[in-house]
């Protein structure tokens, strides 16, 4: 099998190869082909207007597209969590697989040790059908940005016969994150503004530079070429953007809701995996909203309505939630370390793995929330009862 096409738009944010590998019969098992997967995470920096924007992954999608042969859900083999190593020399990208070799060695937690530094851990999932198989990754908790080797890891196998794979790597607004902005503004703006301005360029990003795809790669064994169709770049949206962010920093308002306004932002939908932090939402509505995996870390949400939003993995450590209307919103996983939700109502709300530890549970109301693995300790405002019932229901309380 060979690789007729590929295409890695910016390899040092996120570089890609497939490589297939031909097996002889054996008596268990007919003539096959063994796929392996090379990604490589690390940052970016891409120049716009006066000044320049540093971004990298914390997720994203790798898609097949295969005809010809198919790849079952129980023949997956890339899921679960992997290290990612740092090369242990710039030439390791370029390096062919020794067929010799085993390929998957050095990057799954379980099996393997290695001298090559780790830098990130990846979670990987496996969805889609048998024809359009689909890997997603996101970044482990505590961890920014995808950073980092997979080398040569399995994905699957497909018999010898004439067939064609085309692989993606594709991202959303919630897979990118800006690590650093240099020349773009002053840096005297409120974080209402800044929260409102990097929502803006990661969009810009997304729409002008990483879609449809960020890679790409075809391989073919026995059959034709398929030439990829590449979407050119509007130049007229780099003077869009330059008026956006003109349009913010001038704003004679610093409230969120009119922010998003003047950006043509929708706050249900548009801030999913965005960053927050230290944000005023005071008496907000945020009711049924896509806050997916947002960094609300030492933000003012008093009075704020979340109720049926999914929050799920939403960073809130040192937040003020106090009075918040949190009523049957999805906080699983969702970080609230040292925040207060004091007053705040709860009532029917999903918990399951979220971290509690420290958070102010004065006069909170938690009736009917699944708090099932849902981390407590040194909580202010909890009392023993309170206390013996979480834990019935399915709580942890550490020592």
């Amino acid at each position: 099998m060979r690789s007729l096409n590929s295409q890695n738009k910016y390899p040092d944010c996120l570089w890609m190869q497939l490589e297939a590998i031909p097996l002889q019969s054996t008596t268990t098992e007919p003539p096959h082909i063994d796929i392996y997967l090379t990604l490589n995470f690390n940052e970016h920096w891409e120049p716009l207007l006066n000044g320049r924007l540093k971004f990298g992954l914390q997720g994203g999608t790798l898609k097949l597209k295969l005809e010809n042969c198919e790849l079952p859900l129980t023949s997956r083999q890339l899921t679960g969590s992997f290290n990612l190593f740092s090369p242990e020399k710039p030439s390791i990208l370029e390096t062919s697989l020794n067929p010799n070799q085993n390929p998957d060695a050095g990057n799954q937690l379980s099996t393997d040790k290695t001298d090559r530094k780790q830098i990130t851990t990846c979670h990987i999932i496996t969805t889609g059908s048998d024809i359009n198989p689909a890997w997603v990754f996101t970044t482990e908790p505590g961890e920014t940005i995808l950073k980092g080797l997979l080398k040569s890891t399995k994905i699957g196998h497909f018999p010898t016969q004439p067939c064609r794979i085309q692989a993606t790597f594709e991202v959303e607004k919630e897979d990118i994150h800006l690590i650093d902005i240099e020349g773009l503004w002053k840096h005297d703006i409120t974080p209402n503004q800044h929260a409102i301005l990097e929502r803006i360029l990661i969009i810009y990003l997304l729409e002008t530079k990483l879609k449809p795809d960020l890679s790409w790669i075809q391989l073919c064994y026995d059959c034709a070429n398929v030439e990829k169709n590449n979407t050119s770049i509007i130049t007229e949206v780099k003077i869009e953007i330059q008026e956006l962010i003109e349009s913010i920093i001038t704003a004679k308002t610093h409230n969120f809701m009119e922010l998003c306004q003047i950006a043509n932002l929708n706050p249900a939908i548009d801030f999913i995996g965005g960053n927050l932090r230290g944000t005023t939402f005071n008496g907000c509505d945020f009711s049924s909203a896509n806050l997916y995996r947002v960094n609300f870390r030492g933000a003012n949400l008093n009075d704020t309505d979340f109720s049926d939003a999914n929050l799920s993995n939403a960073k809130f450590g040192g937040a003020d939630l106090s009075g918040a209307f949190l009523g049957n919103a999805d906080l699983s996983d969702a970080d609230l370390h040292r925040a207060s939700i004091a007053l705040a109502n709860l009532s029917g709300a999903n918990l399951r793995g979220a971290n509690l530890c420290e958070t102010n549970l004065t006069n909170t109301n938690l009736s009917g929330a699944d708090v099932t693995a849902a981390r407590f300790k040194n909580n202010t405002g909890i009392s023993e009862e309170m206390k013996d019932n979480l834990i019935q229901r399915g709580a942890i309380f550490a020592e």
